[in-house]
């Protein structure tokens, strides 16, 4: 199997077979990519806890990384330069698995009509987006230590959050705001009724 790879590599330097190679990787299919959202995310329509997500993403990128462990020991003994197949790899995974996830999880709110308190609030959001970037950041880790070619992994991580740090501040302070008229309201509730309460006694 070497041998073909070394006579790929003679044309177009090896590029259109790195990335054919990389393109048939059962880790990219559709139904792989369904089963992490189930993972993450649990039953459709279920509301996401951070607790549930931590561990899903977790145990995604696990799976994700140990992939790319064992694809990296075929790429080494297939492929005369395996670190321009690693980045090909890599670039994937960060570009296509992981950013359809990231999708899914992470619907912007509006901050015009931010999702109710009883739905989580803006606060879930922002739970969420902490859990997603901490545990993306220890798989960046585990991609490096793995092996990424020339592949600027950090910088790829960072871009997949961009989206999100450009409306941190307004959500934070919207989230605030959402939280403080939420208590507001439940200590009116209790004033009213232990007024009403008092009432009742005399």
């Amino acid at each position: 199997m070497s041998e073909y790879g070394k006579i790929l590599s003679q044309f177009n330097r090896g590029t259109s077979a790195m990335q054919h190679y990389v393109g048939l990787r059962p880790m990219f299919d559709v139904e792989v990519m369904n089963a992490d959202a189930k993972l993450v995310l649990g039953d459709e329509g279920a509301q996401p806890s951070p607790s549930n997500v931590a561990h899903g993403l977790s145990s995604m990128f696990k799976e994700i990384a140990d992939t790319v462990r064992k694809e990296a020991a075929t790429i080494a003994a297939v492929f005369p330069s395996p670190k321009d197949v690693m980045s090909i790899l890599v670039q994937r995974v960060l570009e296509d698995r992981v950013p359809k996830l990231l999708e899914k999880l992470l619907l912007k709110p509006s901050l015009v009509n931010p999702p109710p308190m009883a739905e989580g609030g803006l606060v879930l959001y922002l739970r969420l987006l902490a859990v997603a970037y901490e545990k993306t950041q220890e798989f960046d880790k585990e991609l490096r230590s793995v092996g990424c070619g020339d592949l600027d992994v950090e910088c790829l991580t960072e871009s997949l959050f961009l989206p999100h740090k450009d409306i941190y501040i307004e959500c934070e302070q919207a989230s605030l705001k959402q939280l403080y008229k939420a208590k507001m309201d439940e200590l009116r509730s209790e004033c009213q009724l232990s007024s009403s309460e008092s009432s009742g006694t005399i």
